[in-house]
């Protein structure tokens, strides 16, 4: 889904453009293919979405996986951070303020759950994996 929003905008590979527009231009339209509102977040997602956004910014750089360069060196040198992990949390965030202000059954069935997370939290209990 985001590689092919990436590989759609062919601006992005060629060296046309200053390096600050591909990354706006990237956390917009690719970024916001992720309305990832409603998704369960597991470590495997994250793993993929994380692995994503590097291959996003190697692309983006021309950086070869073969040079073996470190993630953090491509950061430093697209001067950003990884990011796109916590835009998706935070929009989650919202969701969820946004369904539990409203009155419906989305909002009683996440108050439900939350109760119940709160209170094998307090028990000590841990829910099966």
């Amino acid at each position: 889904m985001g590689k092919e929003a990436f590989t759609k905008r062919k601006e992005l590979l060629k060296g046309g453009l200053n390096r600050d527009i591909k990354k706006r231009i990237v956390k917009t339209v690719t970024w916001s293919t992720y309305g990832a509102e409603t998704w369960t977040m597991r470590k495997e997602d994250v793993k993929r979405i994380k692995a994503l956004e590097m291959w996003i910014w190697r692309r983006m750089e021309r950086i070869s996986w073969t040079e073996h360069r470190k993630n953090e060196e491509v950061l430093k040198k697209v001067e950003e951070k990884r990011s796109l992990v916590d835009i998706i949390r935070i929009r989650q965030k919202n969701w969820i303020g946004h369904i539990l202000r409203g009155n419906s059954l989305q909002r009683e069935i996440i108050i439900i759950i939350i109760i119940i997370i709160f209170v094998f939290q307090i028990s000590g209990c841990q829910a099966a994996p």
